[in-house]
């Protein structure tokens, strides 16, 4: 069985890197509920961690990572939350009015991550002299302060995944643990760029990192495969990582069930119909594009609407895939 990370917000009463065995649908649950660290005593600092705690809402239930800059558009969070509990002295768990919360979203026309949520498969292969999966450590395991590189490693890694996999409200899955020659098998081919021994997941998304330590912890080179193909390679840190693997996921389940939006897009120059048929054939085949028509033209410029599911940020990463100068604004509804 797989070992996975479950979001702290959508399992209660977890402690913050308790790794447990769970049903995709617990892990799935989009609940109201948030966490925040508290760093302040008094009251003051638990209205900042109630602030801090909606805006980590936010970002789980819209799918932007961006989406603290809601927050503005909101009561003050003291104002709307229904509970609140201390745990420990330095966490606060909140649940907030899922009804207001609703309103407010749907009025500034975001949509909301509904349902259940696909898990994110990730295999880390690390090289120490050694080639070894990383599998995701519980605070009580090896001493509070050693010297094993792989322990220190392994430590921090296993923090900073928990707590991106709570910020993102995504369930992380891990390399199974198969017997200790067919792993080292497996680790030696998959650092030398031979990914056979990889298990189907299905429509579920892998993340292969690959990673030397000591080393910058800023540079694992990963791997995404989706429905069977390898689509991307990039260099990162693990936490930009699963921001930008959860970023597709929330993107592409906008682009199908969000709400609705309007985009004026003027695009210059379009000198000559082969760069129109060009134009054409680039929007008609982004999944961030619903629709499209010509609102006008003048010299050399062009004027579309668009009719998107998709955020301004992520659609504008979009049109810059098509290589075109364009301008870009929402059109109010």
């Amino acid at each position: 069985m797989l070992s996975r990370i479950v979001p702290y917000a959508l399992v209660p009463h977890a402690l913050a890197l308790t790794l447990v065995l769970a049903s995709a649908a617990a892990a799935s649950e989009a609940a109201f509920r948030s966490v925040a660290p508290l760093t302040e005593p008094g009251q003051a600092g638990v209205e900042r961690a109630l602030q801090d705690a909606l805006g980590r809402l936010l970002i789980r239930v819209t799918g932007r990572r961006d989406a603290t800059v809601l927050a503005g558009r909101f009561p003050p969070a003291s104002s709307i939350v229904r509970q609140y509990r201390v745990v420990q002295g330095s966490r606060l768990e909140a649940e907030f009015d899922e009804a207001l919360v609703r309103r407010v979203l749907e009025e500034a026309n975001e949509g909301i991550w509904d349902g259940p949520r696909p898990a994110l498969a990730l295999w880390l292969v690390v090289n120490d002299g050694e080639l070894w999966f990383f599998r995701p450590m519980d605070s009580s395991e090896g001493a509070a302060m050693t010297l094993d590189v792989r322990i220190v490693f392994s430590g921090a890694l296993s923090r900073t995944l928990s707590e991106v996999s709570e910020l993102r409200g995504i369930e992380l899955r891990f390399a199974p643990l198969p017997d200790p020659v067919a792993a080292r098998q497996c680790a030696e081919q998959l650092w030398t760029g031979f990914f056979g021994c990889l298990p189907d997941t299905g429509g579920e998304m892998l993340m292969l990192g690959r990673v030397a330590i000591p080393g910058a912890p800023e540079a694992i080179e990963w791997n995404l495969r989706e429905n069977g193909q390898w689509s991307r390679v990039w260099e990162s840190g693990a936490a930009e990582a699963i921001h930008s693997a959860t970023d597709l996921l929330a993107a592409r389940f906008m682009a199908t069930q969000g709400p609705s939006r309007s985009y004026l897009l003027v695009v210059s120059p379009v000198p000559d119909l082969e760069a129109y048929a060009r134009l054409r054939a680039g929007l008609d085949a982004l999944e961030a594009v619903r629709g499209w028509r010509v609102d006008g033209a003048a010299g050399d410029s062009l004027r579309l609407r668009i009719t998107s599911r998709t955020a301004e940020a992520p659609l504008r990463e979009a049109l810059g895939s098509l290589d075109i100068p364009f301008e870009l604004s929402k059109v109010e509804s």
